[in-house]
């Protein structure tokens, strides 16, 4: 979390304790917890630092295990569980305080030639012609609410539309949909581990608030108690973190006080990335909120 690229960048650049332990710096935030996509993206950017320089991130596998302390900085242990001839993992704890909060499998693969097939990018309006996130936020919760939105000045996300009485997607397969323009608000660094972590980074931000849509109930308003638990990530494709992406996001299912989402990120027409996350969505009683 940052006001600017440049926080962010100093959030993604960990100080190594010794080898394979790192420890991540903390971020000025108006929130009392620590924001899943900056625990993912560090932990990302810890495994980069010990996999083989000719590798890279296909997919991640991520567990959140309890909420973190903004104000405490966080220790992210490494191991190496393998380097094969064209694959490797590594398996990242993130502890803080002696407490161990976040889990992340992360595997490499090597550039090779494959079939190559994916899914259309949807028609949907220029990232221009959309309003912010946070005029989104201030028109349905208060200014009051939009001004936690500087928390992320060092995104760009831009709102497309969604499902439900909000907005003007047309539900076919899922009820629930939403879609934002997101990219760095700046020009990251030629350097492809960190456009991967800065992808992990916003990938946490709109993911699950899907999984509310065309409920009666607000994402981010004190009548829901929300928090991710687990995360994946799949990279297929090149892309820059700094140029528009498309985050199509879609609910299949919410029972239990968890929602469930999947997503879809495309830039210049082409899919880079999948994403899903399951995470608490719980109704907060009047008389508790």
């Amino acid at each position: 979390m940052g006001r600017s690229l440049a926080d962010l960048l100093r959030l993604l650049d960990l100080e190594e304790i010794e080898p394979d332990i790192f420890r991540g710096p903390t971020a000025e935030t108006q929130l009392q917890r620590t924001y899943g996509g900056q625990v993912l993206a560090q932990a990302v950017m810890a495994a980069y630092r010990t996999a083989p320089p000719d590798r890279w991130l296909h997919a991640v596998h991520a567990i959140f295990l309890e909420a973190g302390r903004a104000d405490a900085a966080i220790l992210y242990h490494v191991e190496s569980t393998r380097d094969g001839g064209s694959f490797s993992s590594r398996r990242v704890v993130a502890q803080q305080q002696g407490r161990r909060m976040f889990a992340l499998t992360a595997m490499f693969h090597v550039d090779e030639a494959g079939l190559d097939h994916a899914d259309v990018m949807p028609e949907v309006p220029a990232p221009e012609s959309c309003p912010s996130m946070r005029e989104v936020v201030a028109e349905r919760l208060g200014e009051r609410s939009a001004r936690f939105w500087t928390d992320w000045d060092d995104l760009e996300v831009r709102f497309v539309g969604q499902s439900g009485v909000h907005g003007d997607i047309t539900a076919v397969s899922h009820a629930a949909h939403q879609r934002v323009w997101v990219r760095a608000n700046g020009t990251l660094p030629d350097e492809p581990r960190l456009h991967h972590a800065v992808l992990a980074y916003l990938s946490d931000l709109t993911l699950l608030a899907v999984s509310t849509v065309g409920h009666p109930v607000v994402f981010a308003s004190r009548e829901l108690q929300a928090a991710s638990l687990d995360h994946g990530m799949w990279f297929h494709r090149p892309f820059r973190a700094d140029q528009w992406l498309l985050y199509d996001q879609v609910s299949p299912s919410a029972s239990n006080a968890l929602g469930f989402s999947l997503g879809r990120l495309y830039q210049d027409g082409r899919l880079v990335a999948n994403t899903s996350q399951q995470g608490l969505v719980r109704v907060v009683s009047p008389e508790r909120r």
